[in-house]
C-alpha cells in the first residue's frame, strides 16, 4: 500500500472523538440498564462472617428480604486470632470466612439504615437446588435495634446446603438399611406363620372369625337401618317420640309452665318465691339457726354437767353419791325403816284400841257422855263469852255507870 502524506484534519478528528464518546455513553447505558452498575452511586460496606464459604464468591448477589441491594465485594479467610477477637461467645462455632458486602445506601427512597438494623441477620442462601452458588440474604431489623454503621459486622446463619442434605440422606439410608435387616427377619417369620403376626397372616380360622364378625356387623347395621326406618315412619315408642307433634306441644307447654313458675319465683310470688326472695325470712332463718346453735351449745354444756354428775355418782361424791355408794347409810336407812315400821305397828295398835274405846283416847273418841259434857261446857263458855261481850259493850257505851267513886270524909 503506498504511503500517503495526507494529514488528518480537525474536522475528521472531531468526528472521531464524537463517535468515541458516543460509544462510551452507549456502553455505559447498556451496562447501567441492568441496574447493577452505577459509578456515581455511593455504596455502604457491611460485613458478615460464616463458618464456611460453601460456594460464596465475590460479585455474588446481596439481597434484603429477597430484593437485590448490592454485591459481595470480597470473600477472605480469617486468621484464628482475628476470629477469637470477633467472637464473644466461646460456645459459638468458629467463623473463618468474612464477606464484605457493598450495598446501596438508599432503598426505595429511604435510607438503608432504616431497614438494616443491628438485630438483622445475614444468611447464606443457595441460588438453586443443584448448583452450589450462594448469595447473602439480609433480614430486615426491628425497631429494637439501632441503625448499622459503616463496616458493621452482622449476625449470620448458614442455610442448609446440598452437601448437608446429601450427608443427611446418606445417614438416613444407613438407618434404613439397619432397620431393613430386622424387618426382613420379621417378614420371613410372618410368612412361615411364626409369632402373632404370622398367625394373623396365615391362620385361616382368624380370617373366618373376622369374616364372621364382619357378617354380624353387616347384619347389625341392617337391623339398625330397619329400626331407624321404623322410627322415621313413626312406628313404636321411639317413632312416636320422634314424630308425634303432640309430645312436642306437651313439652313446650311444660317448658312454658316451668318458665312461668321460675318467673313467679324470681318475682317473689308464692311460698317458693318468698323463700327465695324474702330477706326477712332469710334473716329469721339465720336467727333460728343461731338460736339452734346456742341451744345445741347449752345441751352440750348440760351433757357435760351430767357427765360430771354421773362421774361423781360413780365415785360416791355428794349426797346422791353417798346414797348410791355408802353401805353404812344404806344400813342406817334400813334400821330407820325397821323402826318406822315398828312404830307404825304400834300406832295401828293404839288406833285400834282407840276405835275399840280402850284407854283415855278411846274414851274421848267413843264416850258420848264425855262428848255431851264437853258440849255443855262449850255452851257455857259461849254464854259467858256472850255476857262478857255485852258487859264490855255497856262499859264502852257508859263507862260512868261502872266508875262511880264515892268519897266520904269521916
Amino acid at each position: 500500500m503506498p504511503r500517503t502524506d495526507q494529514k488528518l484534519g480537525f474536522r475528521q478528528l472531531r468526528v472521531g472523538i464524537f463517535v468515541f464518546a458516543a460509544l462510551l455513553v452507549l456502553g455505559f447505558l447498556i451496562i447501567n440498564s441492568s441496574g447493577d452498575f452505577n459509578p456515581f452511586e455511593k455504596k455502604m460496606r457491611l460485613k458478615a462472617r460464616f463458618a464456611s464459604a460453601d460456594g460464596l464468591r465475590p460479585n455474588a448477589e446481596v439481597q434484603l428480604a429477597g430484593v437485590s441491594i448490592g454485591k459481595v465485594e470480597d470473600v477472605k479467610f480469617l486468621t484464628t486470632d482475628s476470629n477469637k477477637n470477633a467472637n464473644t461467645d466461646p460456645t459459638a462455632p468458629i467463623q473463618r470466612i468474612e464477606a464484605t458486602m457493598a450495598i446501596s445506601r438508599e432503598f426505595e427512597g429511604r435510607p438503608i439504615t432504616e431497614l438494616i438494623r443491628t438485630d438483622s441477620k445475614a444468611q447464606l442462601v443457595g441460588m438453586s437446588i443443584l448448583a452450589n452458588d450462594k448469595l447473602i440474604n439480609i433480614s430486615p431489623g426491628s425497631s429494637d435495634g439501632a441503625a448499622v454503621q459503616e463496616n458493621a459486622i452482622l449476625e449470620s446463619s448458614a442455610a442448609i446446603s446440598m452437601n448437608q442434605l446429601t450427608d443427611t440422606g446418606n445417614n438416613l439410608l444407613q438407618q434404613i438399611n439397619k432397620l431393613a435387616v430386622p424387618a426382613n427377619e420379621i417378614l420371613t417369620k410372618a410368612n412361615k406363620g411364626d409369632g402373632t403376626l404370622g398367625r394373623i397372616v396365615n391362620d385361616e380360622a382368624l380370617y373366618e372369625s373376622l369374616d364372621g364378625a364382619v357378617a354380624e356387623t353387616k347384619a347389625t347395621m341392617e337391623r339398625l337401618k330397619t329400626t331407624i326406618d321404623k322410627i322415621n315412619s313413626g312406628q313404636g315408642s321411639a317413632g312416636k317420640l320422634v314424630n308425634d307433634p303432640e309430645l312436642y306441644n306437651s313439652l313446650s307447654k311444660t317448658v312454658a309452665s316451668l318458665e312461668a313458675i321460675s318467673s313467679d319465683i324470681r318475682t317473689g310470688k308464692g311460698t317458693a318465691g318468698k323463700i327465695v326472695s324474702d330477706d326477712a325470712l332469710y334473716n329469721d332463718t339465720r336467727a333460728a339457726v343461731a338460736d339452734l346453735r346456742k341451744a345445741v351449745g347449752q345441751f352440750n354444756e348440760i351433757a357435760a354437767d351430767l357427765k360430771i354428775v354421773s362421774a361423781d355418782l360413780r365415785d360416791g361424791k355428794g349426797t346422791a353419791g353417798k346414797l348410791l355408794k355408802d353401805e353404812k347409810l344404806y344400813d342406817d336407812t334400813r334400821v330407820a325403816l325397821d323402826r318406822f315400821n315398828a312404830m307404825s305397828a304400834k300406832l295401828d295398835a293404839i288406833l285400834g284400841d282407840a276405835q275399840a274405846g280402850k284407854g283415855t283416847l278411846g274414851k274421848i273418841l267413843t264416850d258420848e257422855t264425855l262428848y255431851n259434857n264437853v258440849s255443855v261446857t262449850a255452851n257455857n263458855i259461849a254464854t259467858f263469852t256472850g255476857e262478857g261481850t255485852k258487859l264490855l259493850n255497856d262499859f264502852r257505851a257508859n263507862p260512868k255507870k261502872f266508875l262511880r267513886i264515892k268519897l266520904a270524909i269521916f
